[in-house]
């Protein structure tokens, strides 16, 4: 049995999408348990825990905080004294072994905080990076996506090793790494990316493939494309409002827009894995809708049957990194 558990005070829309997701969830997954972590008012009634079946009913835990991070909250010290809010709790009862995966609509910072605090990090020099799979056939991840902005060399070399470790254990392919750069000649790019290219360049592991652009980001050779926090924000928010652009167009013109709906929603998750951390941890927009955030919670219960934290740490005493 998968056990999820949900900050379902995180997404912008409220706790409803949350509920409704993982009602959902519950009645495509026979063997899935999903915790709530809510706020005393969530603005849900007893009607709506009404409409479940006897057998998610059954699997639908709820549990009640007194606090919540609002996703534009700004992080301070502070956070970490928040224990009685539900991004804590569900991090915190994860740490003690009651959920496999926990999933968050929530502020991407405080996550990222309160993650390193209360799961640790898999290896020490190695800070955690949110990964997105862009496509999953031919197999296209980008990282980080946010969980970093300012990004030495040393962290973009462990973004590359942990994207490696990700892409091979969770998809089983050989991982090719390459730097988003603004070309792909030696001579380009600023001293931090030419530092990190030496670094990852004399490494026997993971198989390094030098520069990429931003062309590569859907195509090419290369799965496993890294870049710093602000970059992979950008590049990725972007992409999805392109999409959302063609598709306001199609309906303009009378275009298929189903078509290119379908592609998209078979070419991606919903949701990406932080990864990095002795947990494991989705993070969905905070705009996320319904079948958004059904997409983020079945990312995650796919990362709970792969066990990847576990993976991931195995794979990389495999490779040598102690």
């Amino acid at each position: 049995m998968i056990r999820v558990a949900i900050d379902a005070m995180g997404g912008d829309l409220g706790p409803r999408i949350a509920f409704q997701a993982a009602k959902e969830v519950l009645d495509r997954h026979e063997r899935v348990n999903i915790t709530l972590y809510l706020s005393q008012d969530d603005g849900l009634s007893s009607d709506d825990f009404s409409q479940l079946d006897s057998s998610s009913r059954q699997r639908l835990k709820t549990v009640f905080c007194q606090d919540f991070i609002a996703g534009d909250e700004q992080v301070d010290r502070s956070l970490y004294k928040r224990s009685e809010s539900t991004l804590y709790k569900s991090l915190s009862d994860m740490s003690a072994g009651q959920h496999d995966v926990v999933v968050t609509l929530g502020n991407t910072a405080a996550m990222v905080a309160l993650a390193r605090r209360l799961l640790g990090l898999i290896r020490p020099r190695l800070y955690p990076a949110l990964v997105r799979e862009l496509r999953l056939n031919p197999l296209r991840c980008l990282l980080d996506l946010g969980a970093n902005v300012h990004c030495p060399a040393q962290m973009l070399e462990g973004f590359a090793i942990l994207g490696a470790a990700y892409t091979e254990v969770l998809r089983s392919e050989v991982a090719k790494v390459a730097l988003l750069n603004v070309g792909v000649e030696s001579t380009k790019g600023n001293s931090v990316i030419r530092q990190a290219d030496s670094a990852l360049s004399s490494r026997l592991w993971p198989v390094y493939n030098g520069y990429a652009e931003g062309f590569d980001l859907f195509d090419g050779e290369n799965n496993v494309l890294v870049c710093d926090g602000m970059v992979g924000n950008t590049v990725l928010k972007a992409s999805e409002g392109l999409l959302t652009y063609f598709s306001q167009k199609l309906v303009k013109t009378g275009a298929n827009k189903q078509m290119l709906e379908s592609f998209y929603e078979n070419e991606r998750h919903h949701g990406a894995s932080f990864i990095g951390v002795r947990g494991n941890l989705v993070k969905g927009h905070g705009r996320s809708d319904f079948r958004a955030a059904i997409g983020a919670i079945e990312h995650g219960i796919e990362m709970a049957r792969a066990d990847l934290w576990c993976a991931i740490d195995k794979k990389l005493e495999k490779e040598g990194f102690v």
